[in-house]
């Protein structure tokens, strides 16, 4: 095995840490595609992606326009952003030089970009787009474990597999003589990774100044399977193991380059004219223009929220409410609280990550493994299960094993084709009926839904978790009649993607299993007891409801009512009419952006929202976290009188019951962190739907079961968003903006914390998201210089 010179491994390992990791369909929770860029302030991220990758990091220039004419970004908050930069001359002189075209120079590409030889089994290709093709379908055939009956060795590793299969470069050009050479120069490849990478390195010599940049840009070929690489890195790195894949992926890459490289190196060939555009790869920068149109148009929704922010909020009664109901933060949460708050007297609702302080990994009734739910920035600390026993099995049959035989794709419609007519015609018809838990969790059957999920944890530690989680909910003073501890998830059918619609910080499963096992510790006696012991007691009358917001249709589908005292049942009917009143304004309000007519009865609209959730062919049944821009921890007075649209991620916070700054700390390391992986998936997916989108929905098919999907049948693996989830077929749904993080607390507590907490402080500095202070009369923003200081 070649070892890498010092200077060439920094390179390696600074490229693959460019590269951000894409979880796989049953855990498809939103994730930033530009984490492994969070070193760089978004400025130098913004021209390294134009050159590595001809990513753009900002809209096109016509969509700010569009904006500007229709005052979406206003006029005060241009000028505020042209201060930022620090522009002298007038808004107008600026706007003139905007209007004009702007032309960043060319990207530098790949040496195989420069081969000119045609690809393809009607010479009809590219090179580049063969060898994407080629990395891909093995990369498919490689992961996959769940799809395919056959699977390839994994005797010798991914590396030495994929030189074993280049021996025979079969289907990849019509030509003899170019099959040929690629089968002996694959023969004369290095057996092993980290000598392939030595090997390509000393062979086309690239500079060390723009190594690292350039094999980055190798990994962004196949940017879709260095995601998944990514990945697999990142659950090794959460089990204390490594993972190699990543790093031999990028070997493959550099062969492939090494494959075509004709062997010339006079200065009219290929070679010369590759080196040469690296050399000028620092040329290559973004446009300014649309940077200043990105602030300002941040700055439109930031400038007078953070303003409205600093409001004085009315002060609370203290008279005991009759509802209390803590939602996830999810922007989805947001009008529904309003709804409830404005249709049930001394209804007060609370914001708190959707996993409820519950970091467990739940293992189905005789599955060998456990599913973790929790964020993905953590791992899970313990298992809960449901503890109903498994109902028989359902053997594969003979006829389900052809079913999955490559034989099947040539036998399967002419053997059985015309009788599965009625059954398909009957399952595509849409169903207005309400979605159940087996609907929404595809772990869960009829028998293993039933049972509320169990967790073998002493009664002092569900005691101590409980103790910390009460005040941490805003869950503060007496405690209403009704608590209800509200998950939240979403029925979507025939889509790949739907764990993308269910709690991101579940792990993209929805949050029913962690408010049952939370309800239900909350109403044991002997935990009340032991709470009580410690100067926190629940009142008897004090009935914790685990619930469900389906987001799709805006319902609450009560949980596990049939485990409550006949009492305490007697008093559900008037509380279910209750919300099925707020349920009904959220809808109302919600028709509109869902193409729905908001005169409608609630009858009619309800029965419309759940036949999306269930059509086969609906590619939008609600538009998720699109539109999302704002997180707030602060107290729900607040933001109660503020319509933020669904915009806002709301997380309770009273810093004058957090002596310490942990509870804050925890604000800014967690629940801002994962709103921030969601705020750039969407924000990414939008500005370049190439590259960080999966395409159209209508053409996805699954790769390996889990792993994602491919547009069609060929290319890269998809990763983020399909272009259904950020556009309506007219104009987009989502304005990519960087996340502003309005929080209330003391300035110097909240720098305080800042520096206690090197991750989200290096994302605020280098402009990844902006953190407002709103405590006092004027919103604050922290500056790179470790400073605050007000916008306008």
């Amino acid at each position: 095995m070649t070892k890498l010179a010092a200077p060439w491994q920094q390179a390696v390992e600074r490229a693959l840490s460019a590269i951000a990791p894409s979880w796989p369909l049953d855990s498809l929770v939103a994730s930033s595609p530009y984490w492994g860029l969070r070193d760089r302030t978004f400025k130098q991220a913004a021209d390294t992606l134009l050159h590595v990758a001809n990513s753009p990091l900002h809209l096109p220039q016509s969509e700010y326009l569009a904006a500007w004419r229709s005052g979406e970004i206003t006029r005060d908050a241009l000028q505020a952003a042209l201060n930022e930069t620090g522009w002298t001359d007038s808004l107008e002189t600026w706007l003139e030089r905007a209007r004009q075209s702007f032309a960043p120079p060319a990207a530098p590409v790949l040496l195989t970009e420069l081969c000119a030889v045609p690809a393809g089994l009607m010479s009809a290709q590219r090179w580049a787009d063969v060898v994407i093709q080629q990395i891909s379908q093995y990369c498919a055939a490689w992961f996959d474990r769940d799809q395919a009956n056959w699977h390839l060795s994994h005797e010798h590793g991914f590396y030495a597999a994929w030189r074993e299969q280049m021996r025979h470069p079969y289907g990849l050009t019509a030509s003899p003589q170019m099959r040929e050479r690629l089968r002996q120069h694959a023969i004369r490849l290095p057996a092993d990774a980290e000598s392939m990478l030595a090997s390509g390195i000393a062979q086309l010599q690239p500079d060390a100044d723009w190594a690292a940049p350039w094999l980055q840009a190798l990994l962004m070929r196949n940017n879709g399977w260095a995601g998944w690489c990514a990945y697999l890195a990142w659950q090794a790195h959460l089990a204390g193991e490594s993972d190699r894949h990543l790093q031999e992926l990028l070997a493959i890459q550099l062969a492939w380059e090494c494959l075509l490289d004709d062997g010339r190196r006079d200065a009219g060939s290929a070679w010369a004219s590759w080196r040469h555009a690296w050399q000028h790869h620092g040329d290559c920068r973004a446009n300014p223009f649309a940077a200043v149109w990105q602030r300002a148009h941040e700055l439109s929704l930031n400038l007078p929220l953070t303003q409205a922010l600093c409001e004085p909020s009315p002060a609370q009664t203290g008279t005991r409410p009759a509802m209390q109901a803590v939602f996830c933060i999810d922007v989805r949460s947001e009008p529904l609280r309003r709804a409830l708050e404005g249709t049930i007297p001394e209804c007060h609702t609370h914001g708190f990550a959707g996993f409820f302080g519950l970091p467990l990994a739940y293992r189905p009734p005789g599955s060998e493994s456990a599913q973790p739910r929790l964020p993905v920035l953590l791992g899970p600390a313990w298992e809960a299960t449901s503890p109903a026993p498994q109902p028989r099995p359902e053997r594969r049959s003979g006829w389900q094993n052809f079913q999955r035989s490559p034989a099947a794709g040539f036998a399967l419609v002419e053997s059985m084709g015309l009788g599965k007519i009625a059954s398909l015609a009957h399952r595509s018809l849409p169903r207005a009926r309400q979605a159940q838990l087996p609907d929404i969790d595809p772990w869960l059957s009829r028998h293993s839904a039933a049972p509320v999920p169990q967790a073998s944890l002493p009664l002092e530690q569900k005691a101590k978790l409980a103790a910390g989680l009460l005040p941490a909910m805003g869950l503060n003073g007496e405690l209403a009649p009704w608590v209800l501890l509200t998950g939240h998830a979403s029925h979507a059918s025939n889509n790949p993607q739907a764990a993308a619609l269910q709690c991101g910080a579940c792990g993209g499963h929805g949050g029913h299993q962690h408010v049952r096992l939370l309800a239900s510790w909350l109403n044991d006696p002997a935990l009340r007891a032991l709470l009580a012991e410690q100067g926190q007691p629940i009142p008897a009358d004090t009935v914790f409801l685990p619930a469900l917001h389906l987001t799709h249709s805006d319902e609450i589908l009560l949980l596990d009512t049939d485990a409550l005292a006949a009492d305490v049942r007697a008093r559900l009917p008037l509380l279910e009419a209750q919300l099925r009143e707020a349920s009904a304004l959220a809808r109302r309000r919600r028709a509109p952006a869902v193409n729905l007519d908001a005169s409608l009865s609630d009858q009619a609209l309800l029965q419309k929202m759940r036949q999306k959730g269930d059509d086969w062919a609906e590619t939008r049944p609600e538009w998720a976290l699109a539109g999302n821009a704002l997180f707030i921890a602060a107290p729900r007075g607040k933001t109660r009188d503020l319509d933020l649209q669904g915009r806002a991620f709301l997380h309770d916070y009273d810093w004058r019951q957090d002596a310490d700054g942990k509870g804050l700390e925890t604000i800014l390391a967690a629940p801002m962190v994962v709103a921030h992986w969601i705020n750039m998936q969407y924000f990414a997916s939008t500005v370049d739907p190439r590259r960080f989108g999966s395409g159209n929905k209508l053409l996805h098919n699954v790769v390996g079961g889990r792993i994602g999907v491919f547009e069609g049948n060929s290319g890269d693996l998809r990763i983020g968003l399909s272009w259904q989830s950020v556009h309506d077929g007219q104009r987009l749904r989502h304005a990519p903006l960087r996340l502003a993080a309005c929080i209330d607390a003391p300035p110097e507590r909240l720098a305080a914390a800042l520096s206690r907490q090197p991750l989200p402080k290096q994302l605020i500095e280098n402009g990844w998201l902006h953190l407002y202070c709103v405590h006092g009369d004027t919103p604050l923003r922290w500056h790179a210089d470790g400073g605050w200081r007000h916008d306008a």
